[in-house]
């Protein structure tokens, strides 16, 4: 016979761990709510971070016919903060999709869309002289990125569509504001800034330079150049000619499908625009590709419309010059609205 004590006794210790349970859990919220509310009060907002899952969601939707957009963006970090997709698609009528990545050609995205892809519409690709001028595309950001999306099971979408959800909705999950990084700028005796070049759903990032030190970013930016100088490996004329004629498939494979492809090199300015030029000069590398291309190209110098604009950080356009910015593109490129 069962004894009342037992189950009693039982029932007791089952209601114990329960409300500890519900303590625990509204103590957690109260101090997440707590931290939340303090961040937000200093100016914090959700961050999206940049990684290959968002980057997928993005790449994924290029392929889906009707409801998917007409205008893809290839580049690096200039195309990300340079041109805005809803001002395109203000100006336009057509959606755009961002599929810039940021340090990394756009090459093999571009080889991606061309041979595995049913788009059909127009890309518009970034090209910095380093990509047409050095090899080594494949082992960057972009390829690795490329070669992960075709890899990627059906739980992998279902992880990125949470983790979206959670940066969208709070600022605690910033990597700024990780224990290690808080650490650190205690030990340096600064307060974490929010970030000036926070990324939206939709991969644009508008960069505001007055949450940053215009000074020190842009004398990181001039020794990252410097860098990116130093270990410059040009290919060799038939290197080069081989780059070109690759190019082109790409370009008649889009071309094969209706779609179209437009090269741009975006601005630079100051000592970041004389390094590039040094190491690569124009009339070496970009000239002689616009020559051999049968896809359209636009350099930023050659418009007064596109070269008027200051770079803060000598590589990328503060957002308030974005905006008409990527009008002017639309403009030079003829893409108005009453242009099928």
């Amino acid at each position: 016979m069962r004894s009342f004590t037992s189950s009693s006794e039982k029932r007791n210790g089952s209601d114990c761990w329960c409300r500890a349970l519900v303590c625990g859990l509204l103590c957690t919220v109260i101090v997440l709510g707590a931290w939340e509310a303090f961040w937000r009060a200093w100016g914090f907002a959700p961050v999206i971070e940049d990684d290959l899952g968002i980057w997928a969601v993005v790449r994924r939707g290029v392929d889906r016919g009707g409801g998917g957009p007409a205008i893809v963006l290839l580049g690096a970090s200039r195309m990300q903060l340079d041109v805005d997709p809803r001002v395109l698609r203000a100006e336009t009528g057509r959606k755009a999709a961002m599929l810039a990545i940021d340090g990394s050609s756009p090459l093999p995205v571009l080889a991606d869309l061309a041979g595995r892809s049913s788009f059909d519409g127009l890309i518009i690709c970034s090209l910095l002289p380093q990509w047409l001028a050095d090899g080594g595309e494949d082992r960057g950001r972009s390829a690795r990125w490329v070669r992960k999306y075709h890899q990627q099971k059906w739980s992998f979408w279902i992880e990125t569509r949470l983790s979206l959800f959670l940066q969208d909705s709070f600022v605690f999950r910033y990597r700024g504001l990780l224990p290690d990084r808080l650490w650190r700028n205690f030990l340096d005796g600064e307060m974490p800034r929010p970030p000036y070049a926070a990324m939206r759903s939709d991969r644009y990032r508008p960069a505001d330079y007055s949450l940053t030190d215009i000074a020190k970013l842009r004398a990181a930016r001039i020794d990252r150049q410097r860098e990116i100088v130093a270990a410059a490996e040009p290919l060799d004329d038939a290197e080069f000619a081989a780059r070109l004629a690759w190019i082109e498939d790409m370009v008649q494979l889009v071309r094969d499908r209706g779609g179209s492809v437009i090269f741009v090199r975006l601005p630079s300015c100051g000592e970041t625009l004389e390094l590039e030029e040094a190491t690569w000069p124009r009339e070496k590398y970009w000239d002689r590709f616009a020559a051999t291309t049968s896809a359209r190209t636009l350099h930023f110098a050659d418009h007064p419309e596109l070269s008027s604009f200051d770079c803060p950080d000598g590589s990328h356009l503060d957002h308030r010059d974005a905006v008409p910015f990527t009008r002017a593109l639309v403009e030079v490129l003829v893409l108005a609205r009453d242009v099928p």
